[in-house]
Parts: C-alpha cells; sequence; structure tokens
C-alpha cells in the first residue's frame, strides 16, 4: 500500500516545523509508519544552501538550487511512499515559488517559469495545508528562536504570504489559520488529514 503525502507550507514562523512532528506523533500511535523530511534538506545539495555557502547569486540561480534539492529529494519521497511509509514535509515546491517570485534585492523570478520549472520534477501531494499567518505575528515567533535568515524580513514575508495565498487557490491547497492556538490549529490539520486517510 503506498503511504500518503502530506505537505505544510507558510511564511517563516508559521509553526510547520513542530506541527510537522505532532503530526507524526499521531499518526503514528494509529500504526502509522511515517517520516517527516524538510526542504531544503540536509542532503548534499540541501546543506549547501542551508550552509549559506551560496552568495552574491540572483535569485533566479538560487531557485535552481532549491529546484535541484527538490528533484533529488522527490526520488526519495517516492521510495518512502512506494514503500507504505505516510511522508510529511515541511515545505515543497511552493516555497520556491512564493518566495523567489517576490523581489528580495533584486529581479525577482517569474512565478510561471518557477511552476514550470517545478513541474516535470516533483510529486503531487496527497494533501498540502497552508498555514496562514500575518507576516508581523510570525516575525514574533522567529524572535524567540535566533537569528534570521535573509528572508525573515516582515515587508517581504507580507509579499511572500500574498503569493501562498494565491498559489492556495490555484492549487487547492487547505489553508489553515496559524495565528490561533497550537492546540486548535493542530485540530483543524488533523481533521484535514482525517479526511484523505
Amino acid at each position: 500500500m503506498t503511504g500518503i503525502f502530506i505537505v505544510l507550507e507558510g511564511i517563516d514562523g508559521a509553526g510547520k516545523s513542530t506541527l510537522c512532528e505532532r503530526i507524526k506523533e499521531a499518526l503514528s500511535a494509529e500504526g502509522r509508519r511515517v517520516c517527516v523530511t524538510q526542504e531544503p534538506t540536509h542532503d548534499e545539495i540541501g546543506s549547501f544552501i542551508r550552509e549559506g555557502r551560496v552568495k552574491g547569486i540572483s535569485q533566479a540561480a538560487e531557485a535552481l538550487l532549491f529546484t535541484a534539492d527538490r528533484a533529488v529529494h522527490t526520488e526519495r519521497i517516492c521510495r518512502m511512499l512506494e514503500d507504505g511509509a505516510d511522508v510529511v514535509c515541511d515545505r515543497y515546491f511552493a516555497s520556491t515559488i512564493a518566495y523567489q517570485s517576490v523581489n528580495l534585492g533584486g529581479r525577482a523570478s517569474d512565478a510561471d517559469w518557477l511552476w514550470n520549472l517545478n513541474r516535470p520534477i516533483i510529486r503531487t501531494p496527497d494533501l498540502t495545508i497552508l498555514l496562514d499567518i500575518d507576516p508581523e505575528k510570525g516575525m514574533e515567533r522567529i524572535g524567540v528562536r535566533g537569528a534570521k535568515s535573509k528572508f525573515e524580513d516582515a515587508g517581504y514575508l507580507s509579499d511572500v504570504r500574498k503569493a501562498y495565498l494565491e498559489l492556495a487557490e490555484k492549487h487547492s491547497f487547505a489553508t489553515v489559520d496559524a495565528s490561533k492556538g497550537r492546540d486548535e490549529v493542530f485540530g483543524e490539520i488533523m481533521r484535514r488529514i482525517k479526511e484523505i486517510i
């Protein structure tokens, strides 16, 4: 039996990582085998991105690196799913489109180009949940966790949020208000997951 593929998306500070682990615990308690993964990955290309070794390149070039990491990651996701495991992923293709299609001190990449770049290498998730949160609220959460990345700017994240909401409508993502209490958000996510299991 093939596993189910669930993706959590959203701007920084939406709570994706914590919720991925809670989903894993809940599904594992029901006897399901669950793998949590994330992008960028901790594989060779993803680690190269995470460690900040890429400097002074265009957003288009950066998008190509994220997409190369995703191509390798998708192969691994497919193997896990075919082996019967459920996969819960913290970010997937929508992150590249939302973040790279918004100007960050340079020329933003075209959203259609980004979609066409990703379409041949992705696996369509069974469920994508957009954790929607006001950027100011997200920034407050980020402030608690430590150092910020170049992407963690309230004005920039406001534009990214708009891009995410457009993607959610276009690709039929389930949108959840991530500003609510943690348990309420988790409960809503699990309700959505139960609908596809």
